[in-house]
């Protein structure tokens, strides 16, 4: 009976302090736009997903992370040809007789289609990010932890999560 209750106690101590992680956390609204996207975070407005940074890894969650690092990096890239095309643009316009040459428009073409791909690819990586984060910080989750102690034991522990 004694043991029963101690199982309790500690079932009941994990799950406070495992409830306890996500509660100083908001969840993140988007409101999109036909010519920008908005996002809201615990009463502030901000017009770049770069200032979600902070909250989206605080949360400490290995897939939030590496989706965003991976929107920042599809980012980089975008603009990078954005500005390769910028400077074949920027070439044209002082060597006239190259604007009319097929090679030109094919490369400026292409290079405006991939700059669109990474650009697409991007918001829906962050999308996903974002959706996780909701979840996390949102929703009720049973799962399991397993964690080693500093003697190199294993300890699982079950838990259930609610924000209310």
């Amino acid at each position: 009976m004694k043991f029963n209750l101690l199982i309790f106690f500690f079932v009941g101590f994990h799950f406070n302090s495992f409830t306890q992680s996500t509660k100083d956390f908001h969840p993140i609204e988007v409101k999109k736009g036909v010519f920008s996207t908005k996002y809201f975070y615990n009463g502030q407005t901000f017009e770049s997903p770069y200032g979600l940074q902070i909250p989206l890894m605080q949360v400490n969650d290995s897939e939030v992370t590496r989706d965003f690092n991976k929107f920042k990096n599809s980012m980089k890239t975008a603009k990078a040809i954005g500005l390769i095309s910028s400077g074949l643009s920027l070439y044209a316009l002082f060597r006239p007789d190259r604007r009319n040459s097929d090679s030109y428009w094919a490369i400026l073409g292409t290079a405006g289609l991939v700059a669109a791909f990474f650009n697409i690819r991007s918001s829906i990586i962050l999308d996903r990010s974002l959706r996780r984060y909701n979840k996390i910080v949102s929703g009720t989750e049973l799962g399991f932890q397993y964690d080693r102690t500093y003697y190199g034991n294993g300890i699982l522990g079950v838990g259930i999560s609610h924000k209310f």
